[in-house]
């Protein structure tokens, strides 16, 4: 039981610090991409990531031509 529990201990470990990381890489890439620093990220500004513009018409989920921090956090970054 106690090989169980330090099982479950460390999954659960290893699984909140990659969403941790995951989310400071998006956090540290919208920043890279707001380049006007105007809090939405536009078509040519997402243009400098392969990864956003390759995702670029699943983001921009009302289809405005830019993406709100909302749209972005649901990015899949590559690794």
């Amino acid at each position: 039981m106690k090989n169980v529990r330090s099982a479950f201990v460390l999954v659960a470990t290893l699984a909140a610090s990659s969403a941790v990381i995951a989310t400071s890489d998006a956090g540290e890439l919208w920043k890279s991409l707001d380049a006007n620093k105007d809090g939405v990220i536009s078509k040519d500004e997402a243009s400098a990531s392969q990864d956003v513009s390759a995702q670029w018409n699943l983001l921009d989920l009302n289809q405005d031509g830019v993406l709100s921090e909302k749209e972005f956090s649901l990015i899949s970054l590559s690794k």
